[in-house]
Parts: C-alpha cells; sequence; structure tokens
C-alpha cells in the first residue's frame, strides 16, 4: 500500500508548530520548576553511558516537599535503615564486609588477577559507569542475604554497561536473552527494553541466580556457573561426573571453555577488589548511599520534558533510564522513572502537576479523503497500536474524522552495539586471544614469539609497523588466516574497537555522524566496496578513546 504524496506532504512536521511544542515546553518547565535557563533541545541523539564524575547531585541530599503529598511518589528501590554500615564512606568498603564465597587458590584464579590488573584503564571505565549502579546492586543482594561479590558479575557480564548487546542477542549490564527475560516477566517491546532496565534486570538477575542457588543446594559457584551457561548444562555435567566417580563441585565438572573461566573471573575480580593495592591499582571511592530514588510519574511522560523539568543533562536521564527505545515512556507503563535522588522530591511535586496534555506533546490531525490510520502509521513511521491508543481503539476512523498524533517524530534513541570484550574472559573469543606488552617488547619480537607476521600483527591491531608499546598494554594476537575476522578492544595506541550492528533504516553517515567518524573511515576499517548496508551486518567501527561508547 503506497502513501500519497499529499499525505506525505501533510504529515511532514511544519516548523512553526514544532518551535510553538518547544516553546510551550519550556514555558511549563519554567513556570512548573524554574528551569527557563535550560533550553529543551529536540533534535540531537543520545550518546553511550556518559562519565559519571561531572555529575555531582547523588552526593547531595534530598529534602522532601511539604505539599502535594509527593513524598509519596517517590520511594528508595532499596528502603534505607541506618546501620553501622550506612556510615561507610565507600561502597567498595560495604562490599567487602559482605563477602560470602570460598577463598579459593586456583591457578586459574591466578592467571586471571593477572590478566585483569593489567587492565587499570578498562577497570577504571568500568568502575566509572558502575558508579550510578553499584549501590543499588549491593543494597538488593543485602536485602536477599546474597554475597556481595555478585556485584561484580556486571563487570564481568557488561563492565557495567546497561547498553551492552553481544552476538548471543543478550542485553543490559546483566546481559539477558529474549527468552530468560520473557520468564522473568521482563517487558520488552517497541517502547522499551526492560533487560536495559536498571531496577527489573536487577531484580531478574538475582531472582535467576536465587533459583539456581536452591535448585544446586546451596552451591554459589554451581549457581554461578549456571547462570553462564544454563542450569540443564551444568546437572548434566554433574551426571558425567558422577558417571565416571569424580567430584561434582565446580572445580572438577567438565563444562564449557567459557564457563571454566567465567567463575575464575568473578573470584579474581573480587580478590582484586579486596586489596587493590597489592596489584598496583587503585579504585576511586564510590558513595555509599543512594544514587537515584523511583519516582510516580502516573503516565507516559516526554523523556526531554522530563530532563527539562530536573534541569538535568538528558543524557544522564536516560543513563539511569536505559530501557527505553523512543524519546517518550512506554504509554502503557510502568509509570516509574530513575532520577537523582536529590532532585527526586521537587521533580515528583512538577510532574503530579503536570496536565496531561503537557506531558506528550500532541498533534491534531484532520484524516484527508485517501486516509487511514494504517497510512498515518506507515507516513509517521509510528506502531499502528500506538494511533490506537491514543485515539479511540473501537472507533473505524473515516476521512474527516480528527485524530491524535505525537507531535514530534517519536524516533530511536540508540542503534545496538555488541561489545563483546569490554571485561574479556580468557575462551569467550576463541578466534583469537590477548597479549600484555611487557618492557622491552616491539611488534616484531611479539609477531616472533607468536609465530605470526609483524605486518598481520601490525593490521590486526590497527597500527603501523613501527609503532612504539607501551608496557602494560594489550595486543589481540591471531593467524594470518584470522586477521579479517578478529577484533582488537583496546590497542596499544589506546584506540578501543566496537562491533556495529547495522539497523533498518541506517546510512553509512548515519553511523559516522554518531561516532564521530568519517564514513571514508568506516569503509577502510570493514573494506568496504559499496555504501550499501543491510540489517543485522556487522560493522567494525574505532570511535575516539575519549567518548564512553561502552565498548
Amino acid at each position: 500500500m503506497s502513501t500519497s504524496p499529499a499525505l506525505m506532504a501533510r504529515l511532514t512536521p511544519d516548523r512553526a508548530y514544532r518551535a510553538r511544542i518547544a516553546s510551550l515546553l519550556v514555558s511549563l518547565v519554567t513556570v512548573l520548576a524554574g528551569c527557563a535557563s535550560k533550553p529543551l533541545d529536540l533534535s540531537h541523539d543520545w550518546p553511550m553511558v556518559p562519565a559519571t564524575r561531572v555529575v555531582a547531585t547523588h552526593h547531595q541530599k534530598a529534602t522532601p516537599p511539604t505539599e502535594n503529598n509527593s513524598d509519596r511518589l517517590v520511594t528508595d528501590p532499596v528502603p534505607l535503615e541506618h546501620t553501622a554500615l550506612e556510615d561507610l564512606p565507600n561502597v567498595f568498603d560495604r562490599i567487602r564486609l559482605g563477602y560470602q564465597l570460598p577463598e579459593i587458590d586456583d591457578p586459574a584464579i591466578d592467571r586471571l588477577v593477572r590478566f585483569y590488573a593489567n587492565q587499570p584503564t578498562r577497570l577504571d571505565r568500568t568502575f566509572e559507569r558502575a558508579e550510578r549502579y553499584l549501590y543499588y546492586v549491593t543494597r538488593e543482594l543485602e536485602a536477599r542475604h546474597m554475597p556481595l561479590e555478585l556485584a561484580f558479575l556486571p563487570v564481568i557480564e557488561s563492565a557495567y554497561n546497561p547498553y551492552a548487546y553481544s552476538r548471543a542477542r543478550a542485553a543490559g549490564m546483566w546481559q539477558f536473552i529474549p527468552p530468560t527475560a520473557k520468564h522473568y516477566d521482563v517487558r520488552v517491546n517497541w517502547w522499551q527494553d526492560g533487560r536495559r532496565d536498571v531496577v527489573e534486570s536487577t531484580r531478574a538477575a538475582l531472582d535467576y541466580l536465587s533459583e539456581l542457588h536452591t535448585l544446586f543446594d546451596g552451591d554459589w559457584l554451581l549457581a554461578i556457573a549456571a547462570y553462564n551457561c544454563g542450569g540443564q548444562a551444568v546437572l548434566r555435567a554433574m551426571d558425567r561426573a558422577r558417571s565416571r566417580q569424580r567430584p561434582t563441585d565446580f572445580w572438577h565438572l567438565d563444562l564449557p571453555k567459557e564457563t571454566r573461566s567465567y567463575v575464575p573471573s568473578l573470584l579474581a575480580m573480587a580478590r582484586i577488589v579486596a586489596k587493590p593495592e597489592a596489584y598496583g591499582l587503585e579504585f576511586a571511592p564510590i558513595a555509599n548511599h543512594p544514587y537515584f530514588a523511583q519516582v510516580e510519574i502516573g503516565t507516559q511522560i516526554d523523556l526531554r520534558l522530563a530532563a527539562a523539568i530536573l534541569n538535568l543533562n538528558d543524557n544522564e536521564l536516560h543513563a539511569l533510564n536505559p530501557a527505553f527505545n523512543r524519546w517518550a515512556t512506554d504509554p502503557e507503563g510502568p509509570y516509574q522513572l530513575l532520577v537523582p535522588r536529590a532532585q527526586a522530591y521537587d521533580f515528583a511535586r512538577t510532574v503530579s502537576n503536570l496536565p496531561l496534555e503537557a506531558r506528550v506533546p500532541i498533534e491534531h490531525y484532520t484524516l484527508g479523503p485517501s486516509d487511514s490510520l494504517e497510512k498515518v502509521a506507515k507516513a509517521r513511521n509510528l506502531p499502528l497500536t500506538l494511533l490506537r491508543q491514543m485515539n479511540d481503539p473501537l472507533n473505524n476512523f473515516k476521512p474527516g474524522n480528527d485524530i491524535l498524533l505525537p507531535a514530534s517524530k517519536i524516533e530511536p534513541l540508540r542503534a545496538g552495539l555488541i561489545i563483546e570484550g569490554e571485561s574479556p574472559v580468557p575462551g569467550k573469543a576463541s578466534h583469537h586471544k590477548l597479549y600484555v606488552v611487557r618492557r622491552g617488547d616491539t611488534l616484531a619480537s611479539v609477531a616472533k614469539k607468536h609465530h605470526v607476521g609483524t605486518q598481520t600483527l601490525a593490521k590486526l591491531n590497527g597500527l603501523s609497523t613501527q609503532a612504539l608499546l607501551q608496557p602494560g598494554n594489550t595486543l589481540t594476537i591471531g593467524t594470518s588466516q584470522q586477521s579479517k575476522r578478529a577484533v582488537s578492544r583496546e590497542s596499544t595506541t589506546g584506540q578501543r574497537q566496537v562491533t556495529y550492528l547495522v539497523r533498518q533504516g541506517d546510512t553509512l553517515p548515519m553511523i559516522a555522524s554518531k561516532f564521530s567518524v568519517t564514513t571514508a573511515q568506516i569503509k577502510k576499517w570493514n573494506q568496504l566496496k559499496s555504501t550499501t548496508l543491510k540489517p543485522g551486518q556487522q560493522l567494525v567501527l574505532v570511535p575516539s578513546q575519549n567518548q564512553d561508547y561502552g565498548g
């Protein structure tokens, strides 16, 4: 079914109308929250999780309002109870006191301790992202009496990046695949992907770990292994061990290679955090009190309006609410937003006074002679279900009828990133291995040691053959046959590579703009002869090191 040019012309957003909408939003913000100094930007896209240490709101104390009962709209996801633990200045100190997993001496753990200790930049970037979420995850674990070492599982899974997306279609900082998300009632639709939701994904992950803990009779190491490879895989490995009259603890099971490294990785991370100074590391402290609070918003709201009311960088608002796929929240709920705790009560009071028509800018549109809801939805690139929700779902709309539309396009917030390898587990990517540069190493000496060509090694890591190597950085090692497929996550020049998953409608200029690179660079990195892209295609990108794209 084609859309007429006349319809397309009528549906093109009018600039004057958009200006009036923007003016209305800013006026509302001015009246309700005194934020006239912050213009409402309706144009730009969300970057990946920004740095948190430029945002100081979590170091302030919230003051409950005295009117409108907005205090009942604000909740701490985990209720606060003042104990001696709350007096600790650093959440890392709190976590160390909650260790429950056994201390084990094993060569695999020792090897992984050395591996992570040689990744200080990567660890700093990971815990900088975790600054928003770590206190909450810790309190959730405490409430369930679970080992606090589990707070480091998102380090292993996603480097605490809620936007992480793997080749296995796992998403979020806890890396749920779609079937597991569905089993634990994590909502995924056009509006949102609950696997990225901080509260929902943590709830589901800890539910899953608790069930696995029960399944394996209280053995946390088996439960953690099953979180990685599945409960049935661990049970089958235990059955094989019994048939061979071997012990059935984790260390004696024949498990997938990745899982054999997964559990030691967590134990290694716990050991490093227990005494970072022993490994020449120093982690910046993370405040031991809530970063965010949860606010009931009652119904759908435009996220740009919410950010303006908060006088908050909209990137930060989305970093706290990474589940949303669009510029507005899901009209069917849930109706909560996470906001910096210091601003939660004022935000709740303001939102509770917002009229419904001000929450999401609405356009009144009259159906033309050949119009239908289906044609309008197609022309606006909106789901038909959305238009039915905004209007009478039982009404058979005809030409001449008035309908309601979003005043501006409800565009996607971001495209998918595959960032496997941000916190690499040896064995996870079998096609290559990493080498930690030592003092005196050259590309030629490393290439000779690993039986690869110097040019191959340089190309694999995005270097010139004359590049100087810095001790402590990492090189990806592969064979000449593997060189076109292997991806270095952090080369000796400090570059990071990510794999971008092409979505419907993507173009090379759009992707280049999103990652602040050029189309020529993308074509060179991927040996592209054509500019035509196909959905599902994977592109290797090398964004600037000073941009936090998670990978």
